[in-house]
């Protein structure tokens, strides 16, 4: 009889023994996991500091977006009233560029006689 209590005793001791197993495990598993929530939530608190200094530079250039659209908006105009100027320069320049070849060889006959 005496050794059915020593067995008795030794389940529980294992049974014991099994159980904080596996609370050890459980709490490693928690810390493990506690880690990395504390990392993600620094991380997160970078991204935010990041973003919040972000905002204020996207609002300024917004901004400036804003008040260069009328200024491009003006110079549509213009562009458009140079374009005939610019093909008549052109137009002129084509016209005296034969002149320009025409007296090329007076100048050097010119030059020549001198």
């Amino acid at each position: 009889m005496g050794s059915g209590v020593d067995e008795e005793d030794e389940e529980t001791e294992i049974s014991n023994f099994s159980e904080q197993e596996k609370q050890i495990s459980v709490i490693k598993f928690f810390k493990s996991s506690t880690s990395r929530l504390k990392s993600s939530t620094s991380r997160l608190k970078g991204a935010t500091s990041r973003l919040k200094g972000a905002t204020p530079k996207l609002k300024g250039a917004t901004s400036k977006l804003k008040g260069a659209t009328p200024k491009l908006k003006g110079s549509t105009p213009k562009l458009k009233g140079s374009t005939p100027k610019l093909k008549g320069a052109t137009s002129k320049l084509k016209g005296s560029t034969p002149k320009l070849k025409g007296a090329t060889p007076k100048l050097i006959n010119l030059r020549l006689t001198q």
